[in-house]
């Protein structure tokens, strides 16, 4: 009998193959990048949101605790010079974020960076680790100082439309100013996050900025819509800007 043997070829990847399984690869790869990008996003947005709502809840107590008067946006002695910003009034800190002592036993005016906006704590530019980064004070339509010790802060009786006027807002500056609401530069946001001293609203969470309003809701808007308050609701002088509207 006579025997027959099959030679049997060694298998492998042709070099086709071997391209697909790299474009499946990179494909899947891309995919799961995005997906973490918008979970990161998300969160992003959500931290902002709490920040600012707790802002403003903060404000309220800080209002029932002081006559009705909201938190002023500085704090001077008795010549008139500065001593801090709002965000450094000691009642308004313990609202925000509880009663916290320094190491020398004194009242701490310190935020944990897990109250600040998470975009700008994690681009560690400017004032990251400051509230002065992540979320300014409406100034607009704050009354004038016109002495030493004067305190500018919007009272509950003078803001008539509270579900409609912002009051802090994601921001790069310890205010926010209606003159520099459009200096944003959206093409290159990472340049722009942290303390940059011009008032500006930062557009930061997916092209959009993250204010909070008197009554405590939060909402969003874009240059397109700042741009529209501009032409069909009077711009500064508008229930969104200007508290004290009549």
């Amino acid at each position: 009998m006579q025997l027959r043997f099959r030679r049997i070829s060694p298998s492998g990847f042709t070099l086709t193959e071997l391209l697909v399984v790299i474009v499946i690869i990179a494909v899947i790869a891309a995919l799961s990048l995005m997906g973490i990008t918008r979970m990161r996003d998300m969160a992003d947005k959500t931290g902002a949101i709490r920040g600012l709502s707790q802002l403003q809840l903060a404000n309220a107590s800080y209002s029932t605790d002081n006559a009705g008067k909201y938190v002023p946006y500085l704090i001077t002695d008795d010549s008139g010079a500065r001593i801090g910003w709002w965000y450094q009034v000691p009642e308004f800190l313990v609202y925000f974020r509880g009663e916290v002592t320094g190491a020398n036993g004194q009242p701490s005016k310190t935020v944990p960076l897990s109250m600040l906006d998470p975009k700008v704590v994690r681009a560690k530019r400017g004032f990251y680790s400051s509230m002065a980064g992540s979320f300014g004070l409406n100034q607009t339509g704050l009354p004038t100082s016109t002495g030493p010790s004067v305190r500018p802060a919007h009272t509950v009786a003078s803001v008539t439309k509270p579900e409609q006027s912002i009051s802090f807002a994601s921001a790069t500056d310890v205010r926010v100013s209606y003159a520099s609401r459009l200096n944003w530069f959206s093409r290159e946001p990472d340049k722009r996050e942290g303390k940059t001293s011009d008032g500006g609203l930062a557009f930061r969470h997916g092209d959009k900025a993250i204010v909070v309003y008197f009554d405590g809701h939060v909402g969003e808007v874009s240059k397109f819509e700042i741009q529209e308050i501009d032409k069909s609701k009077g711009g500064a002088n508008s229930a969104f800007w200007k508290p004290t509207q009549p």
